[in-house]
C-alpha cells in the first residue's frame, strides 16, 4: 500500500509553513501538523527592540537642537506591546496563514502527535496515522530553566512571558544567558528605564573578539551591567524580591528572565522512528537527514540560534532532498546573520580566530585583514552614529574568507558581502562597485579599497615599479 503523502511536516514554526507552501506549489501531497500557533514571537520581540530604539532617540533628541520632553517608560512599554501584537497579526494574515495553506492544497492538522513504528512508520495525530515517503521535523524551541538551586521555585520569566506583566520601572531585572535575544532585550529594557544585570558565561564566545569587546563596552555605557565568567549557584525568593547568588555576589532582583531555550522534541517519540537526538537538538548530515534517512530536520529542531532566514534556508534544502533526491548539501559559509542590538552586529564566513587556526604559522603570509571604522563614513557623521567598524578577512589571492561588522544598519549591508563570497568574487569587485553616497553601504567599499594599500605594502617591488613609471611619464 503506497503512502498517503509525499511529505509530512511536523511544525509550529514559520519555516514549517514555508516548506508546506513550497511543497504544495510543487504539486506534492503534503500534510502540516502543528500545535496551536501562538504568533510570531520573533517579530514581536523585534518590534519591541525597535520601539526601544525609538525611545532612546526620544531621550536624546535635545542633542539635535530639538525640544525634549519627559519620557514615561511604562506608557511606552504598554504601547510597544500593542504594536507588537499588531505586527504579529499582520504577519499571520499573510500567505502562510493556515486557511491559505489549506486552500493551496496542504492538509493542515492542528494538534500534537508522535511517530509510530508499527505496523508501518507513520506520524500519529488526532487519532490518525499519517504515512509518508519522507518527513520533516521543523518544530519550535521552548524556554528551558537551568538546573540552579531555587531557580524554578522563584518562577522566573522567559523572553515571551515577561511581556505579559512587566514590573514598573525602575525595577531591577536579572537576565540569565547571553543569547542574541537576551542581549537585545537587556539593551531594550535599559532604554525603558529598567536596571538590568546580564549574567553570561562568555559574551558572544563565537564572534570576533574585537566585535564582542566593542559590544560589551557599548552595552555597559548604556547602563547594562554585564557579569561574565560568572556562575549562578543559587536563587532565593524572599517576600517580593528574588536573590541571585552570582559568583561571590548576591544580587537583589525584582524579576529574573531566563534567556535560554532548547528544541521541543521529547513528545515526538523519536526513538520509535530511529532518530537520534539530544537535549541540544537533532544531529543531521550535510543534507539535513537524521539517523533515519527518510526523516529530515531543520531550524530550531537542530539547536542553535533561531534565525528565521537560516531556518528557511535549511527548510528549502531539506525540502528539495526529501521530495527529489538527497543530493543538495548545506553551505553555511555564505549565510549571513545579525544581532539587532544598537549598534547591530552582522557577520558572514569565518572569524579571524578560525582563519588563524586554519593557516597557523602561515597566517601572515596568506591572509590580509582589512579594517575601516564608521568614523570615516559621511552617513555615520550625519546620523551621529560613528560607533563601529567593518572587518574583511581576505586570502592573498583576493578571495573573501569572512566579514564582521558592528555599527548602525549593518544587517542591511552584509548581504552584499555574502553574495560576493558565494560567487567567489575578488575583493576588487567590492572596491570598484559604485556605491550611492552618503549611505551606510559605503563602509563596505571603503574597507575593500584598503586591499590595494595593504597589497602594496606587501609588494614593494610593485610600488617601486609604479613610481618609476610615473617618474618616466613626467
Amino acid at each position: 500500500m503506497p503512502p498517503d503523502y509525499n511529505l509530512v511536516i511536523i511544525g509550529g514554526t514559520a519555516a514549517a509553513r514555508y516548506a508546506a507552501l513550497t511543497a504544495s506549489r510543487l504539486k506534492a501531497r503534503v500534510a502540516l501538523v502543528e500545535p496551536e500557533f501562538l504568533g510570531n514571537q520573533i517579530l514581536r520581540h523585534q518590534t519591541l527592540v525597535h520601539v526601544g530604539r525609538v525611545a532612546q532617540q526620544m531621550r536624546h533628541v535635545e542633542q539635535w537642537g530639538l525640544p525634549g520632553g519627559n519620557f514615561d517608560a511604562p506608557v511606552q512599554w504598554s504601547a510597544s506591546l500593542q504594536w507588537a501584537q499588531w505586527v504579529t497579526e499582520v504577519q499571520d494574515e499573510g500567505e502562510r496563514s493556515l486557511p491559505i495553506l489549506a486552500a493551496s492544497g496542504v492538509d493542515v492538522i492542528v494538534g500534537t502527535g508522535e511517530f509510530i513504528r508499527r505496523p508501518h512508520l507513520a506520524f500519529g495525530v488526532n487519532g490518525r496515522s499519517l504515512r509518508s515517503r519522507t518527513y520533516l521535523i521543523a518544530t519550535a524551541s521552548r524556554p528551558t530553566i537551568p538546573k540552579i538551586d531555587g531557580l524554578a521555585t522563584a518562577q522566573p520569566c522567559t523572553l515571551e512571558t515577561f511581556w505579559l506583566t512587566p514590573p514598573p520601572s525602575p525595577a531591577h531585572i536579572v537576565i540569565l544567558g547571553g543569547t542574541p535575544s537576551g542581549l537585545e532585550l537587556a539593551q531594550t529594557l535599559v532604554r525603558f528605564g529598567y536596571q538590568v544585570t546580564l549574567i553570561v558565561k562568555t559574551l558572544l564566545p563565537h564572534e570576533d573578539t574585537e566585535v564582542a569587546h566593542l559590544m560589551q563596552v557599548h552595552l555597559e555605557s548604556e547602563g547594562v551591567q554585564i557579569l561574565s565568567q560568572t556562575q549562578v549557584t543559587q536563587v532565593k525568593q524572599l517576600d517580593d524580591k528574588k536573590w541571585v547568588q552570582a559568583g561571590d555576589r548576591a544580587l537583589e532582583a525584582d524579576e529574573i528572565i531566563v534567556a535560554t531555550q532548547q528544541p521541543q522534541l521529547d513528545s515526538l517519540n523519536l526513538e520509535a522512528a530511529g532518530v537520534k537526538f539530544t537535549a541540544k537538538g537533532i544531529p543531521v548530515n550535510n543534507r539535513l537527514q537524521t539517523s533515519n534517512s527518510r526523516i529530515y530536520a531543520c531550524g530550531e529542531a537542530l539547536g542553535g540560534y533561531p534565525f528565521p532566514h537560516l531556518e528557511q534556508y535549511e527548510a528549502a534544502i531539506a525540502l528539495k532532498n526529501a521530495l527529489f533526491f538527497p543530493s543538495t548539501k548545506t553551505d553555511y559559509r555564505t549565510i549571513p546573520w545579525a544581532i539587532f542590538t544598537d549598534p547591530e552586529l552582522a557577520r558572514v564566513g569565518l572569524t579571524e580566530a578560525q582563519v588563524i587556526q586554519q593557516f597557523g604559522d602561515q597566517f601572515d603570509k596568506n591572509v590580509i585583514v582589512l579594517r575601516q571604522t564608521f568614523k570615516t563614513l559621511a552617513k555615520a557623521q550625519i546620523c551621529g552614529a560613528t560607533t563601529g567598524f567593518c572587518k574583511l578577512i581576505v586570502h592573498r589571492n583576493g578571495r573573501i574568507l569572512g566579514a564582521h561588522l558592528i555599527g548602525a544598519n549593518v544587517s542591511e549591508i552584509v548581504g552584499a558581502i555574502a553574495l560576493a563570497i558565494r560567487q567567489n568574487l575578488h575583493i576588487k569587485a567590492l572596491a570598484t562597485l559604485p556605491t550611492i553616497s552618503p549611505t551606510w553601504s559605503e563602509i563596505v567599499q571603503q574597507t575593500a579599497m584598503e586591499w590595494e594599500r595593504k597589497w602594496g605594502d606587501r609588494h614593494p617591488f610593485q610600488q617601486n615599479l609604479l613610481e618609476s613609471w610615473f617618474n618616466f611619464r613626467r
